[in-house]
This record gives C-alpha cells, sequence and structure tokens, in this order.
C-alpha cells in the first residue's frame, strides 16, 4: 500500500491525520490496526511532504502562531504587519496580490488560518 491508498484506507476508517513538526498525529488511535500503523512508519515522509504546509503556507503560519490566544476572541491575524493597510487588490494578511475571486485574504494565507486554528484551538 502506498501512501495516497493509505490516506484514503485511513479516511474510509474516519481517522484524522496531521502533521505536527516531524511526527505524523492520527486520531481516534483505535482506528488504527498495527498493520496500518507499520505502513504509517513506512511512509512517515512522504505523508509528511502529502500532508504538510508547503513554504508559502508555513512561514505564514509562523509569523501568524503568537497572535492566536489559547482561549477568548480571535483577533484579525497578520502574516505581514504593513499589510494592514494594503490597497484594494492586495491580500489584508501578508499583502500579496489577490487572485482574481479574492476579494479580503490570499489562499495561502487563508489555508495558514485554517490550520492554526485547528491546531491551537482544536488540538489537532
Amino acid at each position: 500500500m502506498g501512501p495516497t491508498e493509505l490516506l484514503a484506507e485511513l479516511t474510509r476508517r474516519g481517522v484524522e491525520i496531521a502533521v505536527d513538526g516531524d511526527r505524523l498525529r492520527f486520531r481516534p488511535q483505535d482506528a488504527v490496526t498495527p498493520d496500518l500503523r507499520a505502513a504509517l512508519i513506512e511512509h512517515k515522509s512522504d505523508l509528511i511532504r502529502l500532508l504538510g504546509p508547503d513554504d508559502e503556507v508555513a512561514w505564514r503560519i509562523e509569523a501568524m502562531r503568537p497572535q492566536v490566544p489559547r482561549t477568548g476572541t480571535i483577533p484579525v491575524l497578520i502574516a505581514r504587519i504593513e499589510a494592514k493597510f494594503a490597497p484594494a487588490g492586495m491580500c489584508v494578511s501578508c499583502g500579496d496580490p489577490l487572485a482574481p475571486g479574492r476579494r479580503i485574504r490570499c489562499v495561502p494565507c487563508v489555508e495558514a488560518i485554517e490550520r492554526l486554528l485547528n491546531e491551537v484551538r482544536e488540538g489537532r
């Protein structure tokens, strides 16, 4: 079983899997058989590459991480401070140009925010 087939099998079993640094985290634990655990170990580096954020998302996550409180109101997350004053057509989080159809945030900033909030607030 290759990494993509492994991910499909885990999804079929209702297992959520995420990258945490150089580790794979998954739940529920009891849905992962010893054979699947062995496959996870065998394909760990491929899975981390498939599931982990790319560089464009990773730097945004690290820039926004200190802004997310563990509890309470979540502020507007900003990847670059100077982006707060971005003109129309630019991402209000990082200041990069927006793709057609995007009005406020670029796709990498949205992805970074989703992953970061899941990590910090949801413990995933």
